[in-house]
């Protein structure tokens, strides 16, 4: 990748924030002028980092799993595997409530960026709390998944 000027790369920033803002309050269906107005960019602007939509999107679900990266690789420092687990979980929670378009976009970029890691980092977290019994032996990391989402998608509005 070419490095970019300074000015240039402030500019991919300002998109990039605006993007996570507006696709975090209306999900992948929002409008590039919306974004490039929130910026204080041009149309132009965006499509130059961005080629497409698409792109864009791509490269805040990036950011957007980032964050729960940093969260899953927070919880693997701590020295009480049990009491990580659940404050990993409930930041996953936290971070997913407070931007419900980005889900949307999650599902619309079909390739999840990082998942892998995201998923291989989550298993190791639900192993640590069942070694320090904190977790049912029985549980899978696909269950705590498949649980939060649940939690998350069905709970009465600011109630999950």
């Amino acid at each position: 990748m070419v490095e970019l000027r300074a000015d240039a790369r402030r500019n991919r920033e300002r998109v990039l924030d605006a993007a996570e803002e507006v696709f975090a309050a209306s999900g992948p269906d929002a409008s590039v002028d919306e974004i490039a107005k929130r910026a204080g960019v041009g149309h132009a602007t965006v499509f130059r980092r961005f080629p497409t939509k698409d792109d864009l999107v791509f490269a805040v679900v990036e950011r957007h799993v980032a964050q729960m990266h940093a969260l899953a690789k927070d919880a693997l420092r701590s020295d009480d595997p049990g009491a990580a687990f659940f404050a990993f979980v409930r930041g996953i929670g936290e971070l997913v409530m407070s931007t419900p378009g980005l889900h949307a976009c999650v599902v619309h970029c079909g390739e999840k960026p990082g998942a892998a890691e995201l998923d291989e980092l989550g298993r190791k977290i639900v192993a640590r709390a069942q070694k320090a019994g904190a977790v049912r032996k029985d549980v899978a990391p696909t269950d705590v998944q498949l649980l939060v989402r649940s939690a998350l998608t069905t709970a009465p509005e600011g109630q999950w």
